[in-house]
């Protein structure tokens, strides 16, 4: 048993300290705190280690809103003040692009705290009681927790899982959770979308209990089951379309969309700020362009488009997309981003290029690509502060300087951070 004072937190769980001049790292710590610890795991450089008593707390504890909080993984910090987490990630944020001297940072964009989630990703789990779990995974571990209770996901999906829930339980398909994998509910209102994925395929009994739980549950416009990556049952009714930013758009279940809408509404008008309103002359080329919600808004600032995403859903959503705008200004392409390189559609002047790919940053293809073509302007918008900067390196070292970054808090009670950043030439 040891005695430390945790100093700030990480870009993660751990909260951060040091002991006998070594780096501790403390699970939901908080700054200031002085706790008893047992040590887990020791390096030659770090330890890990677990909190077992608070000694003083900090004054940056609160009570945990959510009844699920620390088990449930889903949430990290949900144990500081609001406004402690977005300080201690705008520390985080100042720290990690200090070495590429922006001109400027902005303070994070605070958004709602609870029920701002629009995408709901449960796992399922039967004990050996006979105890069906349906909820996330506990913090380093395969066991699920119960969501019941979530204060970040909005009220249709929890209604939905109360839904789903009590379908499980119910005598008729209660063997049914043995053979599913995971449940995903996505409720951008009016619509509301669910993705069931089973282990093996259903029997005809199981697709009929489905048709019965769609036809008593009106708030589903979509229910689909699949197995071993083969749909084996789609169930639709008619809904009104999702508007966001003053438009409709399709968003298919497999499609990426920002689970944050106050958050992503932020980010795209943002962008439109920092692409001057005048049409500037030259190409914009959007790769990991999504469903192309920010490819649309931005088309027209732009003598020519071009929009790559290798999704195949969310490719034909953006196709959906464009002719709901009744636009064919873009060029949609189905492809990997590293393949546009060396073609004709990278040809010209590039005016400017914008990338937001997965939370493994840009591969080293991108990269080598994005040098040969030289655009005026990269906007990159990244989940993962990490990559960015690893990425932002390499594109500076191209002979582009980090001109502006802004952030985002998508995810409170959550250590991620949303980062764009703006690269000029």
């Amino acid at each position: 048993m040891e005695t430390i004072t945790i100093e700030k937190m990480t870009y993660g769980i751990d909260a951060l300290g040091h002991l006998n001049g070594k780096v501790v790292f403390v699970p939901y710590g908080a700054p200031h705190d002085k706790a008893e610890i047992d040590i887990l795991e020791q390096k030659t450089d770090y330890a890990r280690a677990s909190l077992t008593r608070l000694i003083e707390p900090s004054p940056h504890r609160q009570l945990s809103p959510c009844p699920n909080f620390p088990e449930c993984g889903g949430c990290h910090w949900l144990h500081l003040y609001p406004e402690v987490q977005r300080k201690e990630k705008e520390a985080y944020l100042e720290f990690l692009v200090k070495p590429f001297a922006p001109r400027k940072v902005y303070p994070i964009e605070p958004t709602s705290d609870t029920r701002y989630r629009n995408k709901m990703e449960l796992k399922v789990q039967v004990k050996d009681d006979g105890t069906i779990m349906l909820g996330n995974y506990r913090y380093r571990s395969h066991d699920v927790v119960n969501l019941k209770g979530c204060i970040v996901q909005c009220a249709p999906n929890m209604a939905m899982y109360d839904a789903f829930r009590a379908f499980l339980e119910s005598a008729p398909t209660r063997n049914l959770a043995r053979n599913t994998l995971e449940i995903m509910v996505r409720t951008l209102p009016p619509q509301q979308h669910a993705l069931i994925t089973l282990r093996e395929p259903p029997d005809e009994a199981t697709l009929e209990a489905f048709r019965t739980f769609f036809n008593t549950h009106t708030s589903l416009g979509r229910l689909e089951i699949v197995a071993q990556n083969t749909s084996c049952l789609t169930l639709m009714r008619e809904q009104e379309p999702f508007i966001f930013m003053k438009r409709p758009w399709v968003v298919s279940p497999r499609s990426f969309f920002q689970n944050n809408l106050e958050g992503a509404e932020a980010i795209l008008y943002t962008l439109l700020t920092i692409h001057e309103p005048i049409a500037q002359k030259g190409k914009f080329i959007d790769l990991y362009c999504g469903i192309g919600i920010q490819t649309l808004l931005l088309e027209n600032r732009f003598e020519e488009t071009v929009a790559v995403e290798c999704n195949e859903d969310s490719y034909q959503d953006a196709l959906r997309n464009q002719k709901l705008k009744g636009t064919n200004r873009t060029r949609f392409l189905c492809r990997k981003a590293e393949s546009i390189f060396g073609t004709p559609f990278t040809k010209g002047v590039i005016a400017a290029l914008h990338v937001n790919p997965p939370r493994t940053g840009l591969s080293q293809r991108v990269l080598r690509g994005m040098s040969g073509i030289k655009p005026k302007k990269i906007t990159y918008l990244s989940c993962n502060p990490m990559t960015f900067r690893r990425d932002a390196v390499m594109i500076c070292k191209m002979g582009y300087r980090l001109e502006q970054v802004h952030a985002f808090d998508l995810f409170p009670g959550t250590y991620h951070l949303e980062i764009l950043g703006t690269f000029v030439r």
